[in-house]
């Protein structure tokens, strides 16, 4: 499952990284990543459909501060332009397109988001 094998690199790369699926526990120390897919593409011939996939997934590095923030959503940034072409959990990843990179501010949880949008094809 791509999920888990992004979820592997990232805690490889940052060790100390919390990751969650869709929303985060309020009493997380920060800072975490919460990451949603938010497409599937299916590869279509023909003949039927194939095993290569293109998935698209939300990543929000959230930290009280925003020095924290930029400095762990680069690490992610820099980690996702690597993966093209290598293997990740047996995975070979094709290729990544960074789709956004954005940043807000979330006033009820009072903390900086770092959001990027990008699709992986495997």
């Amino acid at each position: 499952m791509i999920e888990k094998a992004l979820r592997n690199a990232i805690t490889q790369a940052i060790p100390n990284m919390k990751i969650y699926p869709t929303n985060a526990p309020e009493n997380v120390k920060e800072p975490y990543l919460v990451y949603m897919r938010t497409r599937t593409d299916k590869a279509k011939t023909l003949d039927g459909y194939t095993d290569k996939q293109a998935l698209s997934f939300m990543f929000s590095i959230m930290a009280t501060k925003y020095a924290d923030m930029v400095d762990t959503r680069k690490q992610i940034e820099d980690l996702l332009l690597s993966l093209p072409k290598t293997q990740i959990d047996g995975i070979h990843i094709g290729d990544i397109d960074i789709n956004n990179i954005d940043e807000q501010y979330e006033h009820q949880l009072k903390v900086n988001r770092g959001i990027i949008d990008f699709t992986i094809y495997f």
